[in-house]
């Protein structure tokens, strides 16, 4: 069947909202306290109450939000003789703070095995969009300003920058995914899905039985297939981390620079691909081994047409 989650406060479901779900779902399985790092699209009260809902049996909080902030956030200091939770006395605009560098702290930082000198400053806030105190950590790298928020209280700024640079890797695994191991080149539709329109959201609900029972087909055939890139995609990392020495010693690329002992998923990639086809060589003639010679040349054909 198709999925659908739930909004917050009986709204419905959205892209932060549903991510929020997923993390709390994947967090459950392995009984771990964890963090979650993610841009600023997803610095957003549903995000952060979401996962406060949930913890563990010892009333603590199961998945932590590490964001950068966006760039008009407000946070307010909580002050007991202040006849307002909430008064504009006490209301700071977060990227004002980057003109008084004399509250900032200078830090040695290493970060890919590489060292560097930043400046940041610590504070917790009260923020209105969770009624909530949030840890914000300005943040001064070379040229860059940019504000962190975490809803852990008791992470140090430095674990908390620490663990937000760790982000890019994300995107590194999403390159690597969609451009080397086409994760995303999935063709799989059907007629029986509702027609997309400007302003309009896809209406699943009236679709008939056996049209929902179709398009339930869709998606798990795309699921299916996300899912497969991504165990190959592990599997290459493995090897990698594992084979270093027996990828590099079968490989017969060039690279203009070697950067690391640790191939890379490219490298392993052509290694296997070459083995796989010189292979072929020494197996007895049959039909499924034709069936791969052929389409093989049909694609060496295709890419000489279009180089």
């Amino acid at each position: 069947m198709i999925r659908t989650a739930k909004g917050i406060n009986g709204k419905p479901a959205t892209i932060v909202t549903r991510m929020a779900n997923l993390v709390l779902q994947s967090a459950s399985k392995t009984g771990q306290l964890c963090y979650i790092t993610l841009d600023a699209y997803f610095s957003v009260g549903p995000m952060f109450l979401i996962l406060k809902t949930a913890v563990n049996d010892d009333a603590q909080q199961l998945v932590h939000i590490i964001t950068r902030a966006k760039k008009n956030y407000v946070g307010f200091l909580d002050r007991e003789f202040s006849t307002k939770k909430y008064d504009d006395d006490d209301k700071f605009t977060l990227m004002d703070w980057f003109d008084f560098p004399e509250f900032f702290t200078t830090a040695q930082l290493s970060t890919y095995g590489k060292s560097k000198t930043i400046e940041y400053k610590c504070m917790d806030l009260l923020w209105r969009p969770i009624d909530d105190f949030v840890r914000f950590v300005c943040i001064k790298d070379g040229d860059g300003k940019y504000v962190l928020m975490c809803s852990d209280l008791n992470l140090s700024p430095i674990d908390i920058i620490t663990i937000y640079s760790y982000r890019c890797k994300i995107e590194v695994m999403f390159l690597f995914l969609k451009h080397l191991i086409g994760g995303f080149c999935y063709r799989f539709w059907t007629n029986s899905w509702p027609k997309l329109k400007r302003r309009k959201k896809s209406d699943l609900p009236v679709l008939s039985e056996p049209g929902l029972e179709k398009a339930t087909q869709v998606v798990t055939a795309i699921e299916r297939f996300v899912n497969i890139a991504g165990i190959t995609l592990g599997l290459l990392q493995y090897l990698a981390l594992t084979r270093a020495a027996e990828i590099w010693g079968s490989y017969h690329g060039w690279l203009r620079t070697c950067s690391s002992e640790i191939p890379s998923e490219a490298v392993v990639q052509s290694v296997i691909q070459t083995e796989y086809f010189y292979s072929g060589c020494k197996v007895p003639f049959c039909d499924t081994l034709r069936i791969v010679k052929r389409k093989r040349r049909k694609h060496l054909l295709y890419d000489d047409l279009h180089n």
